[in-house]
């Protein structure tokens, strides 16, 4: 155990081995940074927490000095929210995402929404679930409208775009061509009072 000051005012408190950080130790960098967590051979690995001095944290698993494994990170003191996966400091696998009360949850790669997922709009209570690509909602999923109006089909950078059937809550339904969210090209109309 023991204290070591750096000439920029960085000073970590801690258990070193062999003059490296090794053990249960705190770093408070000289920008007001503070990691306080396990060391290995002079890197953060294992658990740690690590808070900046605009308050955002991460509390989680690391390798390296670099976010690895699972964690949590909060910006905002909290107002924005990830949960989940990271992979050397970069939102990659399983997790979930929150801000201004939207959620994004399901699968990440290179700290975007890549893959499958769902997605809740806070302003209009709309969820999508399906394919995300590069933070866009990209390829074949399904959109609810909170009044049960249903869209299952293609998708181009969020908007309903190819092929897709909607469904409204009185009992219409279109079946056929999208674009820019509407019906644009061949399809077939169904009217429920028919």
């Amino acid at each position: 155990m023991g204290t070591i000051i750096f000439s920029d005012g960085s000073k970590y408190q801690g258990q070193t081995k062999n003059g490296l950080f090794h053990g249960k130790g705190r770093m408070t960098h000289a920008n007001g940074d503070i990691y306080q967590g396990h060391w290995s051979e002079g890197k953060a690995n294992g658990f740690g927490v690590y808070i900046d001095q605009n308050g955002s944290m991460y509390r989680g698993e690391w390798k390296d000095d670099q976010y690895h494994g699972a964690g949590v990170e909060t910006w905002n003191y909290g107002a924005i929210r990830y949960e989940g996966d990271f992979a050397e400091a970069q939102k990659t696998g399983k997790g979930r995402f929150e801000f201004d009360g939207n959620y994004y949850e399901g699968d990440f790669e290179d700290g975007q929404f890549e893959g499958q997922g769902k997605y809740y709009f806070a302003d209009t209570g709309k969820i999508y679930h399906g394919e995300f690509h590069e933070n866009n909602i990209v390829g074949y999923g399904v959109m609810l409208w909170p009044d049960n109006t249903r869209y299952e089909g293609e998708f181009v950078n969020g908007k309903m775009e190819g092929k897709g059937i909607k469904t409204w809550p009185n009992g219409n339904k279109y079946e056929g061509m999208w674009k820019n969210d509407l019906q644009h090209g061949p399809g077939i109309f169904y009217s429920a009072k028919t």
